[in-house]
């Protein structure tokens, strides 16, 4: 027993050790924790660019009173520059107004650049049951804003607080709702022979 306890005695005030081996045990770490701080602080540097954009974006259509197909892809140019981190961001443009007769907000047009499909009436009725419109003149127009970019890690760490270990497919989505200066913003139809779309759609 006395041997043993001598032993770990020894073994605990032993200050010996090979630099090689600690470096080959410690580097690989340090390169993991290197990476891994870089990519946590680039998610969060493209985050803030997509939430930005979105900004931006919003402001371009508030300073118009009517658009075409041709502005929509501006605008996607616009946001492909500001987020660089993708060929084509997807976004999608709304204007709605409210209708006091039934308390409802009523969608005067929508289109979108990659989101799949418009927002309709039903969809505008859900984001008001869960607050995410804000009261407005039923005389004026307001314009909702979403983005959506796609994020690809530089490096594959395993970063366990992230949805995907490896931070592929990962997207930020923002969106942004902002009263045109005009009060109203209608929709171009002028190459159909039609006039501008103003009102319910």
């Amino acid at each position: 027993m006395q041997n043993m306890i001598s032993f770990l005695k020894e073994f605990r005030d032993d200050q010996q050790g090979s630099m090689s081996i600690e470096l080959l045990l410690v580097t690989p770490i340090l390169v993991w924790v290197f990476l891994s701080t870089f990519v946590y602080f680039d998610v969060f540097r493209v985050e803030t660019n997509s939430v930005r954009a979105t900004i931006t974006l919003a402001e371009m259509f508030s300073r118009e009173d009517l658009v075409d197909g041709g502005f929509l892809n501006g605008a996607r140019a616009a946001l492909r520059e500001l987020t660089f981190e993708e060929s084509n961001p997807d976004y999608r443009v709304t204007v709605y107004r409210y209708r006091l007769s039934d308390d409802s907000f009523r969608r005067v047009w929508s289109r979108n650049r990659g989101m799949g499909s418009n927002l309709t009436n039903t969809d505008l009725a859900d984001l008001a049951a869960a607050g995410r419109l804000p009261p407005m003149d039923e005389f004026d127009h307001n314009v909702y804003i979403e983005t959506r970019t796609q994020y690809d890690a530089p490096f594959n760490i395993g970063l366990g607080p992230f949805v995907v270990t490896n931070l592929e497919d990962l997207t930020f989505t923002s969106d942004m709702i902002i009263r045109p200066r005009s009060g109203r913003l209608c929709w171009d139809r002028s190459s159909s022979g039609q006039t501008p779309l103003c009102g319910p759609g």
